[in-house]
């Protein structure tokens, strides 16, 4: 329901990995056997393109809050510079966003 319901999802399957995928890679990067960079991985999925509208959140029959987390890799992701898998920076799109919620 979560990714029917994701706006950046509909326009962009191919750009963005989408709120379940977020969600689980979110849960990993909280798992201290995993050591994987799970943040390097949000970005190359396109994390900041999440405009965090939370409609994935008000839909998710699970009831995860899934805003929370989605900042979180958004923040980790800008903070480090790294990139999406098309090259767009997400410190600065990061910048240009937070400050407009």
């Amino acid at each position: 329901m979560c990714l029917a319901g994701c706006p950046v999802y509909a326009d962009h399957p191919d750009l963005f990995l989408g709120p379940v995928g977020f969600v689980k890679l979110g849960n990993m990067l909280f798992n201290p056997v995993d050591i994987a960079d799970r943040v390097r991985l949000a970005a190359l999925r396109g994390v900041h393109h999440c405009d965090l509208c939370g409609t994935c959140q008000e839909v998710c029959p699970q009831h995860i809050k899934i805003v929370p987390l989605m900042r979180l890799l958004k923040s980790k992701s800008a903070s480090r510079k790294l990139i999406d898998k098309y090259a767009l920076p997400t410190k600065a799109l990061y910048e240009m966003t937070e400050g407009l919620l």
